[in-house]
């Protein structure tokens, strides 16, 4: 790098976005054609649980057995954060019944009370603000109604894809490639996953965050279609 032949060193620094979205928004994507992307995957199971048994353990948290593994389930994925913010969450809650043994039903009641709750707000809220940041107005446009079909259907697939790109074809130019950029950087930063042409959330929790903010104001493409037909 300090060989590079105008001799000077460029420095980019990125925050949870991640870096090729902000180069290709920022029109410079060859700046990393010689890097090597480096993906960190969520835990799977084995470790969340083993992981949760050790902040228990480390905390002198009573707890039934079968509590670590709901958390897990209830998580839909293991993101270290989410499980660390949850094992939290559930021991404010141990601290405020006395120091009672946690079972399953605490962990549903938290999960709906406190991680989708108020108090859990400034957890997930940033899932959010962080695609302004790394998005142009009509992507975070895109972002929001992708991200809000995807949570009240439990898909965003080609049908939809189609009907969005005709609902915004006047509205934003080269519609089709802008929605594809934006479904790239939901799913290089974790917000969905795709198979087979059709994307869905990983996490439980963000999605049923996502459906807890817009299933009152969010009409599914297809109803708008039927509607307006």
């Amino acid at each position: 790098m300090q060989d590079h032949a105008d001799g000077s060193l460029v420095v980019i620094v990125s925050g949870s976005i991640g870096l090729r979205p902000l180069v290709e928004r920022l029109g410079i994507p060859d700046r990393i054609n010689h890097l090597d992307p480096f993906r960190l995957g969520p835990w799977d199971r084995d470790d969340s649980v083993a992981c949760f048994r050790a902040l228990a353990g480390n905390y002198g948290l009573a707890m039934d057995d079968d509590v670590p593994g709901a958390v897990y389930d209830k998580l839909g994925i293991g993101i270290p954060h989410h499980v660390q913010s949850f094992f939290a969450r559930l021991r404010d809650h141990s601290i405020k019944t006395g120091g009672a043994r946690l079972t399953v039903g605490d962990v549903d009641q938290v999960y709906q009370n406190e991680l989708l709750g108020p108090s859990g707000q400034n957890d997930l809220v940033h899932y959010e603000t962080r695609l302004k940041d790394g998005l142009d107005d009509h992507g975070f446009s895109l972002a929001m109604e992708i991200l809000a079909e995807a949570a009240i259907t439990e898909q965003f697939d080609g049908e939809a894809r189609r009907l969005l790109a005709a609902d915004y074809e006047r509205i934003i130019e080269d519609v089709a490639a802008c929605i594809t950029h934006t479904l790239e950087v939901l799913v290089h930063d974790g917000y969905l996953d795709q198979s087979d042409g059709v994307f869905r959330f990983p996490s439980r929790l963000l999605r049923d965050w996502w459906l807890a903010r817009f299933r009152d104001h969010h009409v599914p493409l297809r109803d708008r279609a039927r509607t307006r037909g």
